[in-house]
């Protein structure tokens, strides 16, 4: 089972967890695999594939390479909805897990919201960042629900 982290999007402190789980595991078969369009500084045995620069290029690769039964990290809702349907389970920065219609919803609300601002219609988005200690652990604990959920599903016969 693969673990396929969508590197162009993930804060560093998200990337560090996935390292670290990935080297605290002595699954055979388990491996934990960042694609990204920029080289990332990444411990060794944690595999990485860069891809040319371009739209959609790290979201493609990942898309082409992943099989279902594997898990996906993404803060991108339209990668998050292919991966779903593709029989992935997918995961957000902040621990949310998507089903392909939960993330095709999310993206909805967010191009509808996104039109209303343009129209002028809704107040603009703050920059503030509200990503912190909380959204990690979060993160984390879905992520080790998920990974030991799929993990065990590879396992059954």
């Amino acid at each position: 089972m693969t673990v396929w982290a969508d590197g162009d999007s993930l804060q560093a402190e998200l990337r560090g967890l996935l390292c670290r789980r990935a080297a605290s595991r002595s699954d055979p078969g388990f491996r934990v695999v960042f694609v990204s369009a920029r080289p990332l500084a990444l411990p060794e045995g944690i595999g990485k594939i860069v891809v040319e620069p371009g739209r959609d290029a790290a979201d493609d690769r990942i898309a082409e390479s992943a099989s279902a039964g594997d898990l996906a990290v993404t803060r991108d809702l339209v990668l998050a909805e292919r991966l779903a349907e593709a029989g992935l389970v997918v995961l957000n920065d902040r621990g949310d897990v998507f089903t392909a219609g939960d993330a095709r919803e999310r993206r909805s609300l967010r191009d509808r919201a996104a039109e209303l601002r343009a129209a002028g219609l809704a107040p603009e988005l703050s920059r503030r960042r509200t990503w912190g200690r909380t959204e990690l652990k979060k993160f984390a604990d879905a992520f080790d629900r998920e990974l030991t959920r799929s993990l065990a599903r590879a396992r059954e016969p």
